[in-house]
């Protein structure tokens, strides 16, 4: 076995997200998570999609009395995964991460539970199988026949075993041929009938090192470990405040031989496991899931033990951390120890599963009394309804209710002393709707794969895209959006499909078509950033299978883009110089590959959202001068793009309710960034445009919710950025909300700095300006366009000036103190109230009718015309204007 320190490998979640990075788009048909403690929310962020969006049917089993979510917190188990629990005696421990593809294979056998902790936080020791080209490795089939027998003596619902077989009978079929265990250099151990140390070699040993985060706390596996090896020297490490141990039982385990205890540092938990021996110049190590307790290491699954699975290999690098202080065993002090029931529940439900016949669930064992078995759709409290008994006596029943998959189940019985007890919650499985995606089924999608860093610095890459981008438009016209993926067969149709098992298959699909990356992009599903692992991780490393020297390489390539991307903090991209105008060219050709016509139509909503997404991570990015205002007629088509569907519900449209939200709430950042620096009432350029937007789009922005775009709301980092806040956005979506025929001219006047109000039939503006004539015209031009025939009446003031215009068109009479006269204006297109009078000076001012009419002479007649249409007598009208304090 060739070993190396494995640095590029964090977690499982590499190998996922390697795969899907696979320049050879090789399918992946298979995936299984094995673990102690299970977090399936956590799994449904990091893992699950990743799986699933490459097509594979996945599994995930971990110990039954110990699964670490809430029910109401899990959205795809049943639906897209099976989630299966394990009974035994002690504790169901091994944990495994399995990947099955058309041609190659992968495989990490260590100590990390499938959480947070296990995948990011811990220090955690792995070993990891890599095998192309069909190659083999005698690894593979040892977990073939670990899987193969594990039903036998673990505990697992029907459907639960039937899977592990089946991955059984996989690997044994393709790695029948592999070289044995001893000849390769490492073999696969597990203590389903044997104990794990009844499997190491006698001693004596030059040199034994240990550790793992639990001892025992009879000091019985270090009793027998010693006693097997007949080490000359042994060094046990110990984190003094983490690791759970006795140091007056360790003393005894270990006191007749010459013993070295080695403190490590407690930057992190160390959570790896390892026994490693030096002997006729040779180094050994035992690795995997097994801490140095009797249930672990000295007792087999069969005769009550915990369930175990760890690598024996040779000619292995050093374990044990170098680093820490080194004290003699006499020295060693303290008690850690931290009790752990491993009897698990007493009422054991190992899974719920549905199909054409009913539901059906199994308990790890009979009961003396009848089990009530209840269904939640979704484990919230208040929401549980009973489905029926299992007799006592019995270990599993079936009933006639066609249950939703996802659903959650659980288990109540009366104990003996007139208790009751409860079961975990387990979640109903439907085979139909976690069956594998086939490479058939997966519709049109993107030929390769892409980042938004690649696509923003891989010229190469921004030319494929775009090609990707018209060819699938090409392939989906006439659609909106990926079809949800029906389950196939006969059972199909009886399945009530759930809105949250909609939008997860639509995810699925998404992530099918556009690929994991870029679908998190679109729709703003923020990917879990699990914690780097330190550079001392503990990790060997097999290699094997005559592709690997290219994959390498692809590696090396890749390795390099996410190094860069590392040292990126914030959200926003990073342009150099000579990439703005590119990524300003690229975008825009991307935007005109987008907008629908009669020849084309537009591509799939992710598309279009994912397009979007990217010209906005580019404004943020500054990569328009800032002078430069091109980018407005790009967002703009956007914008109407992303309104293609506009009217049509989302049944008809055939997405579920989800994808209308972020559609709509992507629609109003799009319109703010469009109304920045422009006005939605005015006559300039952009107010034009923004304006044209905002007809189109106001009904979309009205629906918006701000909880859609936060992943949009972009921080002002980079130099040149155009960005837009929460509270612009949620002003804007007020604004789309009003019933107020006047509310785009308000808002205009607000942004000025200006106020106004409607009293009485009159519109007082007032604020800080100097001249109020320009002020009152360009108000009765802004407030008359959305007026009826009538016209308006709006007076402008500020401080001790004010000018008073009645505007409908094509007169606009005028009233500006000290003078007492009005002033008649017929003002004709192209000509505006506002472009007339932008001046002031009405000596300049063309377009008088006749001459001033004196106040006391009553109104010119386009004024009386307007005080009829509004229903204002011409006495109050002056009285309103020249009583003081109004």
């Amino acid at each position: 076995m060739s070993t190396a320190q494995h640095t590029r490998f964090a977690s499982p979640v590499t190998l996922l997200r390697e795969w899907s990075e696979r320049s050879d788009r090789q399918a992946l048909h298979e995936v299984l998570f094995l673990g102690f403690t299970v977090d399936l929310p956590f799994l449904e962020k990091v893992a699950i999609p990743v799986a699933r969006g490459l097509g594979a049917r996945t599994a995930v089993i971990g110990d039954a009395a110990q699964g670490l979510y809430d029910p109401v917190d899990v959205r795809m188990a049943g639906r897209s995964y099976l989630h299966g629990l394990a009974a035994c005696h002690g504790a169901f421990h091994p944990k495994v991460v399995l990947l099955i593809g058309e041609h190659a294979c992968r495989l990490a056998v260590g100590s990390g539970n499938p959480t947070l902790s296990g995948w990011g936080a811990n220090d955690e020791l792995w070993t990891v199988v890599e095998t192309e080209d069909d190659d083999s490795h005698a690894l593979l089939a040892d977990l073939a026949d670990w899987l193969n027998a594990l039903p036998s003596v673990v505990g697992l619902a029907p459907w639960s075993a039937g899977h592990i077989r089946e991955l059984a009978a996989l690997l044994t079929e393709r790695h029948v041929n592999a070289p044995a265990g001893a000849d390769s250099g490492s073999r696969l151990l597990h203590n389903l009938h044997r104990s794990l140390l009844d499997q190491l070699p006698l001693g004596p040993v030059d040199e034994l090192h240990a550790y793992a985060p639990f001892v025992d706390e009879a000091g019985h596996a270090l009793s027998a470990l010693v006693d097997r090896l007949v080490p000359a020297r042994t060094t046990l490490g110990l984190q003094p405040r983490w690791s759970s141990y006795d140091a007056g039982t360790i003393r005894t385990a270990l006191g007749g031989s010459e013993v070295r205890i080695r403190l490590l540092d407690e930057t992190r938990m160390r959570h790896g496991k390892f026994i490693e021996w030096h002997a006729d110049g040779r180094r050994h190590a035992l690795t995997g899931s097994a801490n140095l307790t009797r249930a672990a290491l000295c007792t087999s699954t069969k005769d009550g033990g915990n369930c175990e699975l760890a690598v024996l290999a040779a000619d292995t690098l050093p374990l044990l951390p170098e680093e820490g202080r080194v004290t003699t065993l006499a020295s060693l002090t303290g008690r850690t120890i931290r009790p752990f029931d491993s009897a698990g529940h007493l009422l054991v439900l190992l899974g719920a599963k549905t199909d054409s016949e009913g539901l059906h669930v199994s308990l790890a064992r009979s009961q003396p009394t009848p089990v009530v078995i209840s269904t939640s759709p979704d484990g919230s409290p208040g929401s549980w309804s009973e489905a029926g008994t299992i007799p006592a006596g019995a270990s599993a029943c079936s009933f006639p209710l066609a249950e939703v998959p996802g659903a959650a189940v659980r288990a109540t019985c009366a104990r003996p002393d007139g208790t009751m007890a409860e079961s975990a919650v387990v979640f109903v499985y439907s085979p139909v709707h976690c069956a594998r995606r086939h490479s058939a089924d997966n519709g049109p999608r993107l030929r390769y794969d892409y980042t938004a860093q690649t696509l923003f610095a891989d010229e190469r890459a921004a030319r494929r895209f775009e090609t990707d981008l018209l060819r699938l438009r090409e392939l989906t016209a006439g659609t909106s959006a990926p079809r949800v993926s029906a389950a196939p067969g006969p059972t199909a149709a009886s399945v009530t499909v759930s809105s949250v098992d909609r939008w997860d298959a639509y995810l699925e699909d998404c992530r099918r078509m556009i690929g994991a990356p870029l679908t998190d992009l679109a729709f703003g599903v923020l990917q879990l950033d699990l914690p780097q692992p330190p550079s001392s991780r503990w990790i060997v490393s097999v290699i094997t299978g005559g592709g690997r020297a290219e994959y390498d390489e692809l590696f090396e390539e890749e390795t390099e883009d996410e190094d860069s991307l590392t040292t990126i903090e914030s959200r926003v991209p990073h342009l150099a110089p000579e990439q703005r105008s590119r990524c300003r060219a690229w975008v825009q050709r991307w935007v005109r590959a987008l907008v629908p016509s009669d020849e084309s139509p537009a591509p799939p909503l992710p598309v279009r959202l994912l397009v979007t997404n990217l010209y906005i991570q580019l404004l943020a990015a500054g990569a328009w001068d800032e002078n430069d205002r091109s980018w407005r007629p790009g967002l703009s088509r956007l914008l109407e793009a992303l309104g293609a569907e506009d009217g049509t519900s989302e049944a008809e449209q055939g997405v579920p309710p989800e994808v209308r939200r972020r559609l709509d709430s992507m629609a109003a950042v799009v319109m703010t960034l469009l109304v920045q620096d422009a006005t939605l009432t005015g006559g300039g350029e952009h107010d034009v445009l923004a304006a044209r937007a905002w007809h189109r789009s106001k009904a979309m922005v009205a629906r918006a919710e701000l909880s859609e775009v936060e992943d949009l709301l972009l921080p002002p980092e980079q130099a040149l950025a155009r960005v837009t806040s929460g509270s612009e956005v949620e002003r804007l979506i007020v604004l789309a909300q009003e019933d107020d025929p006047h509310a785009e001219a308000v808002e205009e006047f607000v942004t000025a700095g200006w106020s106004a109000t409607n009293q009485d039939g009159i519109w007082e503006i007032t604020g800080s300006f100097g001249n109020p004539i320009p002020v009152a015209a360009r108000a009765a031009e802004r407030l008359g366009r959305r007026h009826n025939a009538n016209g308006v009446l709006v007076r402008a003031r500020s401080r001790n000036r004010w000018a008073f215009v009645a505007w409908a068109d094509p007169h606009l009479i005028l009233l500006s103190p000290p003078a007492r006269v009005w002033r008649t204006y017929a003002i004709r297109p192209p000509a505006t109230p506002e472009s007339r009078f932008s001046g002031g000076d009405l000596s300049a001012v063309p377009g008088l009718v006749g001459t001033p009419t004196p106040l006391r002479t009553g109104p010119p007649e386009a004024l009386r015309k307007v005080l009829d249409g509004v229903r204002l007598p011409y006495p109050e009208l002056i009285g309103r204007l020249f009583t003081p304090g109004t």
